[in-house]
């Protein structure tokens, strides 16, 4: 019974003092704070210090110095953002009077503090923004709610219907359900939506049989990420390759005889698309493995032992053998295999009613494959350093197959292409 006593105070001393620490450990963060100018960051540091231990002076003063800091830099913002009159200076007012909310949250959640030499009650005089935030919220709100309500009559243009539908939104964002917004929002979406369709690139390398499907894993690619971003398929409809097959064979053309703006923007018309995006896949370099070496060398200092010193017959002590400092070397070859892979295509995307070209692009995607190891030539593997010793030991690479080679290219430029049509249907 004595035994599990003394546990149980050991366990409540090691508690006490990882709490203690813990408490220090917040102090001397919210120290580094209050030096670099972030009140609000050392104010809770302070705050889940002094939930730790209350009667911790330190902690007491830095948060008595922080804390009207912490309001006062906020409140020069408010002041500052009222004075300038901005347009969207609701919008601005919303996070500053969020960020003086969560410093009223901080204090009124700090135990009772009290000095520990004076008893003084520490007191402050809490002060309630959720009117201020609630105007601002409902001042944002209704500012893009109007914004929106003009640029959606302003025109049918897809392109002004987007920036409607783009203020409808920020509308909800700031009090959920305003009014009509959401049903507005919808609306002017569906008036901004493109129609685009995304022929399959024409192969002009003639390496077709040798690598198989790139135009088809290109286009797919693509596809595939502008229908699974958010961003991209707010106002964006793919037209599918179903349909657009369905239409060439009906018109008895080919993807590749498109050959001029004209005709694809007719193509486009039978689509019912917006815009068209064709393109080319115009070279594919592939540089198979190939295997490099050079001779190097390798020099230390190390100390061996020489033999025994003679020793005095009579003497009990034993002599400690003789060291000597020896120069060693080796030689080795450093083998680097290396195998890449280069592949150049161009897109263009035209608008069906004008039959122009509104982006036309070219990129080249790299994929480039390296590995190195080595082997002992000659000498001493005493003058090696561990990391010459471990490309040794190291077996010979393999590299990926050709196919896999130029698909990580073709990833590569599959990557460049979607971020400039993403930011292009955005």
């Amino acid at each position: 019974m004595r035994i599990a006593k003394y546990a149980k105070i050991l366990i409540l001393f090691t508690l006490v003092l990882s709490g203690c620490g813990k408490n220090v450990t917040l102090y001397n963060q919210a120290k580094k704070h209050y030096k670099a100018g972030e009140f609000e960051s050392a104010l809770e540091s302070s705050a889940q210090s002094l939930q730790l231990k209350p009667g911790y002076l330190k902690a007491q003063d830095l948060l008595k110095e922080v804390y009207p800091r912490a309001l006062k830099l906020r409140m020069d913002n408010v002041n500052r953002l009222k004075a300038a009159n901005d347009a969207l200076m609701w919008d601005k007012l919303v996070p500053e009077y969020e960020a003086l909310i969560k410093i009223q949250t901080t204090m009124s959640g700090l135990p009772r503090l009290v000095h520990p030499k004076t008893g003084e009650v520490f007191m402050y005089d809490p002060i309630d923004y959720n009117p201020q935030l609630k105007e601002s919220r409902e001042n944002a709100a209704e500012y893009h709610y109007q914004k929106g309500l003009q640029l959606s009559r302003q025109s049918e243009a897809p392109e002004i219907q987007k920036e409607a539908a783009k203020e409808f939104k920020l509308a909800v964002e700031f009090i959920s359900g305003y009014k009509d917004s959401l049903a507005r929002y919808e609306q002017a979406r569906k008036k901004a939506v493109k129609r685009i369709a995304i022929l399959a690139f024409e192969d002009v390398t003639g390496t077709k049989s040798r690598f198989g499907g790139l135009p088809d894993m290109l286009v797919d690619n693509i596809v595939g990420n502008l229908i699974n971003d958010k961003a991209s398929a707010e106002f964006l409809e793919i037209i599918s390759r179903a349909q657009i097959d369905a239409v060439l064979q009906e018109q008895q053309l080919s993807a590749s005889g498109l050959v001029d703006e004209s005709s694809t923007a007719n193509l486009g018309q039978l689509l019912g698309a917006h815009e068209i995006l064709s393109g080319k896949i115009l070279q594919i370099d592939s540089v198979p493995a190939r295997t490099t070496s050079v001779q190097l060398k390798e020099s230390a200092t190390i100390e061996i032992e020489q033999g025994e010193a003679e020793s005095d017959p009579e003497s009990e002590e034993e002599t400690e053998p003789v060291k000597i400092k020896q120069d060693v070397q080796c030689l080795y070859n450093k083998f680097t295999k290396t195998a890449s892979a280069r592949i150049t295509a161009s897109y263009t995307i035209v608008d069906v009613s004008s039959g122009k070209i509104k982006v036309q692009n070219t990129y080249t995607g790299v994929f480039e494959w390296s590995e190195t190891w080595a082997r002992k030539e000659s000498g001493d593997d005493r003058a090696l350093t561990p990391a010459t010793k471990a490309l040794i030991a190291k077996a010979e690479p393999f590299p990926p197959s050709d196919s896999q080679i130029v698909n990580n290219a073709l990833k590569d430029l599959s990557d460049q292409f979607i971020k400039q049509i993403k930011g292009y249907v955005r």
